[in-house]
């Protein structure tokens, strides 16, 4: 699977589909939160009242808008070399929260963002939001959208320690080849976190 496609269906997961145009805080949305309507022949244009779409419509319309609007927003937000720096799930979650908030809103995510540590990025993602939109009845669905993309900005972390874990079991079952994989995939997972926080 390809990152855009990672990236769509990561939002979908927040967003879910809606085939009919319903109003929501500031336009008309259908689809998966888009304020945009992709028709068949492949154009697209702002949805108004009576608007209708099909999930196969919906799902070019996210993918059209991650690729040609959103990325390349949170790409220009972030700034080179720093947004190419971050691993993909860090970027997705940016790519979501931008597609929820219009932009990144929040300096100090663009500032973690930039740091390159992604345990400071997953932070600054809860903590620089937590009292957006105090009060409304969706709250909690939002506080609930900020920790899965803290949570999967910092996954490659998860990931490496995972791997390494099954490497230290397989070494107990196998000492020797093993234990030697193990310790190679142990420095490796180090190299690569400080890395990513460089």
């Amino acid at each position: 699977m390809g990152f855009y496609d990672s990236a769509a269906d990561f939002i979908k997961v927040f967003e879910g589909f809606t085939p009919n145009a319903t109003w929501d805080v500031n336009a008309y949305r259908l689809g998966h939160g888009s304020d945009t309507v992709t028709l068949p022949n492949g154009s697209f244009r702002k949805v108004v009242k009576g608007d209708t779409t099909t999930k196969e419509l919906a799902a070019k319309d996210l993918a059209r808008r991650i690729k040609d609007n959103f990325e390349p927003k949170v790409r220009k937000q972030i700034g080179e070399p720093y947004y190419s720096n971050l691993p993909d799930p860090a970027k997705i979650s940016l790519i979501s929260l931008a597609y929820n908030y219009g932009s990144i809103t929040k300096p100090a995510i663009i500032d973690a963002a930039r740091s390159g540590d992604v345990e400071k990025l997953a932070n600054a993602i809860i903590e620089s939001t937590k009292n957006d939109n105090k009060g409304k009845s969706y709250y909690e669905a939002l506080r609930k959208r900020r920790e899965k993309e803290a949570n999967y900005a910092k996954s490659i972390l998860k990931k490496t320690v995972e791997v390494a874990l099954k490497g230290v079991k397989l070494s107990k079952e196998n000492p020797i080849p093993t234990a030697l994989i193990t310790i190679a995939i142990i420095v490796g997972g180090y190299i690569l976190i400080k890395t990513i926080k460089k």
